[in-house]
Order: C-alpha cells, then sequence, then structure tokens
C-alpha cells in the first residue's frame, strides 16, 4: 500500500511553488489568438515526448540502483543506474547518469527547483559570459553556476559510457531548471567522437529562458535537436523576462489546451504558448502524464 513521506525539504519545496504560484502570474499583453494550422507533431515524437518525462521526473528523487519509486517503474523499469550525484556542492542539485538498454540509451537527468536553495539560484538572473568561442552569448549566472558544479564529472562519466555503447543514444533531459541544465550538458557533449546529431538529443519541460538572443541562436545553429516541450499557459518557459534581455529558442514543442503536441519552428513564436495571455504555474508540475516532484514523495 502506498504511504507519503514529507520531510522539511519536501515541504519547502511546496511553499517554494505556493509563492510562486502567488506572485508570478501575468498577462502578457502582446498574446495573439491560438492559431491551429501549426505543424502537429508525429506519433513517435510525442511517444519520446511521454518517455524521458518520465525519466526526468526521477531525478527529483533519491535514486539508488534505479530504486525510487514509481518514477523508477513502469517504462522506466530495467534502468541502470551508474552514478547519482545528490545535493552536489555549492548549488545544491540533483543529477544522475544512467543507460536503458531497452531504448539503447545512456541518460542524463536533471533535476529542477525542488528546495529553497534552487529557488535562491534560480533568482541569480544576472546574465554572464558563456564561452570565449561564442561572442557575446550569456546566459543565466544561477544555471550556469549549478551546472558547473558537476560539469567536468558528468560529462567526462558520459563520454565515457558513449565510447563503450557506440550504437547508443544519448538523451539529456530535465525539468524546470533542470532543462536548462540539460541543454547545457548537450551543448559541452556536441563534438565528442561517435555523438552527432542522430544519437545526441535533449527533452526538455518547462525549460525557462537560459540565455540571452547570442546564446538561443548558439543552439539553434548547432544543428542538433533540441525538443523544448511547453505545456499549456505554463509560466517558467516565459521567465526571466526579456527585458533582461534574455530569449528563448526554437523550435516550441507546445501542448496546447486540447493536449494535442504542434510545433512552432521560431523562437517566442506568438501561436503557441504565447497565444496565451494568462500565464500560470498551475501548468508547470504536470507534462502528459508524469506529476513533477510529488512523483518521489510517494512510497511503497
Amino acid at each position: 500500500m502506498a504511504t507519503l513521506y514529507f520531510t522539511f525539504s519536501s515541504i519547502g519545496k511546496y511553499l517554494v511553488l505556493a509563492l510562486l504560484a502567488i506572485t508570478i502570474m501575468i498577462i502578457t499583453s502582446d498574446a495573439s489568438p491560438i492559431n491551429r494550422r501549426q505543424e502537429p507533431s508525429s506519433a513517435s515524437d510525442v511517444r519520446e515526448f511521454k518517455l524521458w518525462a518520465k525519466f526526468a521526473s526521477a531525478a527529483y528523487c533519491d535514486v539508488t540502483d534505479w530504486n525510487c519509486g514509481v518514477a523508477c517503474e513502469g517504462d522506466t523499469a530495467g534502468t541502470r543506474l551508474i552514478k547519482f550525484f545528490r545535493h552536489s556542492a555549492k548549488r545544491d542539485n540533483n543529477v544522475y547518469v544512467a543507460i536503458n538498454d531497452k531504448e539503447k540509451a545512456i541518460i542524463v537527468a536533471y533535476r529542477g527547483t525542488s528546495d529553497e536553495q534552487s529557488f535562491l539560484q534560480d533568482l541569480e538572473v544576472v546574465l554572464t559570459p558563456y564561452s570565449p568561442s561564442v561572442p557575446k552569448a550569456e546566459v543565466h549566472f544561477g544555471f550556469f553556476s549549478t551546472y558547473n558544479d558537476t560539469k567536468q564529472e558528468v560529462t567526462t562519466l558520459v563520454k565515457q559510457l558513449a565510447k563503450k555503447h557506440p550504437t547508443y543514444k544519448v538523451i539529456s533531459t530535465g525539468h524546470s531548471l533542470g532543462g536548462s541544465l540539460a541543454v547545457l550538458q548537450t551543448l559541452d557533449l556536441i563534438g565528442t567522437p561517435g555523438l552527432n546529431p542522430s544519437n545526441l538529443f535533449t527533452y526538455t519541460y518547462g525549460e525557462p529562458r537560459t540565455g540571452n538572443k547570442e546564446f538561443a541562436q548558439f543552439i539553434m545553429n548547432s544543428g542538433h535537436k533540441f525538443f523544448r516541450i511547453v505545456n499549456k499557459n505554463d509560466i517558467i518557459p516565459h521567465l526571466p523576462f526579456r527585458s533582461l534581455n534574455y530569449l528563448q529558442y526554437g523550435p516550441e514543442f507546445w501542448i496546447d489546451p486540447e493536449n494535442e503536441v504542434v510545433v512552432c519552428q521560431d523562437a517566442e513564436d506568438k501561436k503557441c504558448s504565447d497565444s496565451l495571455p494568462f500565464k500560470s504555474i498551475i501548468s508547470h508540475a504536470k507534462y502528459f502524464d508524469t506529476t513533477f516532484l510529488l512523483t518521489c514523495l510517494l512510497k511503497k
């Protein structure tokens, strides 16, 4: 029989969400009417979107030997945990590296905002240079610092696994803050021998804006597939504000109000989530049949 276990940190994460629900619901004055002529996503894409959302949700758990309650069951069952980085210093984030032989995939999944520390990191919105090799590209200081806590160890490990399993694809995934970290991870894997646009993919859910226009352009020019999935009127993909020089990248894979997944190719496209004038935190919690955060409070 299932039982709910609550800890101080788990209570804290809901206090954070409650605060967000009260303080960051906004009206977008330049929203456009919903355009039903967007390109629909293929059934195979939607299948992948739902699958990697489950792996992203497991990053909110304390993953041990792929034993983390319902997030480690069903479609994700049989996954082999390679390493779990728990409460990384200094920024306090979880990330795991795992292998799923059924999917022939090496998975890197980052946790999103779930406690007071990660919430404070989200507020560090000053832009900082991304890389000398990408002139003028800047990224969110808090996100970038959090990613750098485990960058070297995770990237090295994934490269070793990719060499050992040359027929496997590499998937970077994450929800919310975790989506931004997953994007940074993929960018660091581009150019790895054996990895190319046919086997290196990124799936993010409710990913906030991660950097400026030049950073967004760098992602879109990379030649790799970044599936940035947005649920209905989820507010987080519209933060930090564009007035702070942030910009999303395209395409956007939007779960519309009828739960159909459609594609808008352009960044900040007015035909997808920007077509809805009211933005809310409520749509951030659940993507498809995966409810983030709550999943890992349910134990057998």
